[in-house]
């Protein structure tokens, strides 16, 4: 068999197969032979003898899905090596327009579509991914906690990450706009960071935050205030200048 990448469609191996109909003749025979696998249509995955699986992995299938797709949330958290848990069943990634979604190997990829071009980081050639920046991903998590295993996932990111570009922060802040994201962002990294961020920092984030009180992750009767931020949180998770 010819050397082929890993991952590929018919542009990666076209010099290899100039009739594209010798190629799907190809594909159709390594296929029943069980050396490559196809993902969808007109994407396939070279498969190890060894083990009968795959080489690459979630990351590179969803960043390859389409030309445009990549990841974020607990997935590009997880990519970071900053979760506790890992989504076996279901990988979340990112595209430009909504797509069905796709499973594979028991793992079904499924789109959730965003207008943002900000912080998406192209290491296809090194390792075959698109992922946000850390920066991004925080902010992202933190805007939709649910797509990043919750808020236990979030803190648990927050307490691992050694440095985050403030600047970088600020960039996703102000292009989502959202005054509770500006809350949340504010009692979190107040929380977990201190006096390692600039005070500069909290009072933008109080500067942008709105008057209404939000409940953060947490239920009537089972939450606290936190008066600076306005925000209803988990008891667990209080600050200790929290007021009842």
């Amino acid at each position: 068999m010819k050397i082929l990448p890993e991952l590929f469609t018919y542009e990666d191996v076209e010099e290899l197969y100039p009739n594209i109909k010798n190629f799907y003749a190809f594909v159709n025979r390594a296929t029943k032979r069980g050396e490559i696998k196809k993902i969808k249509k007109g994407l396939y995955a070279l498969v190890d003898r060894a083990t009968g699986g795959i080489y690459v992995s979630r990351f590179q299938i969803a960043s390859r899905l389409f030309n445009d797709s990549y990841f974020s949330y607990h997935e590009a958290l997880e990519y970071y090596g900053l979760t506790t848990q890992v989504f076996v069943s279901r990988f979340t990634y990112l595209t430009h327009v909504y797509v069905n979604d796709l499973e594979f190997e028991n793992i079904v990829y499924s789109s959730k579509m965003s207008m943002c071009n900000l912080e998406i980081i192209n290491h296809m050639k090194e390792n075959g991914v698109r992922v946000v920046s850390l920066e991004r991903a925080i902010i992202d998590s933190i805007d939709n906690p649910g797509y990043a295993g919750g808020l236990e996932e979030i803190e648990y990111a927050l307490d691992a990450c050694r440095d985050l570009h403030l600047e970088k922060v600020i960039k996703m802040l102000e292009f989502y706009d959202k005054a509770y994201l500006y809350q949340k962002v504010g009692y979190l990294f107040e929380k977990h960071f201190g006096n390692r961020v600039p005070e500069s920092f909290y009072q933008l984030c109080l500067s942008k935050s709105g008057n209404k009180i939000q409940y953060f992750e947490s239920k009537v009767g089972f939450a606290k205030l936190v008066l600076k931020w306005k925000l209803m949180v988990p008891i667990e998770r209080s600050m200790p200048d929290e007021i009842f």
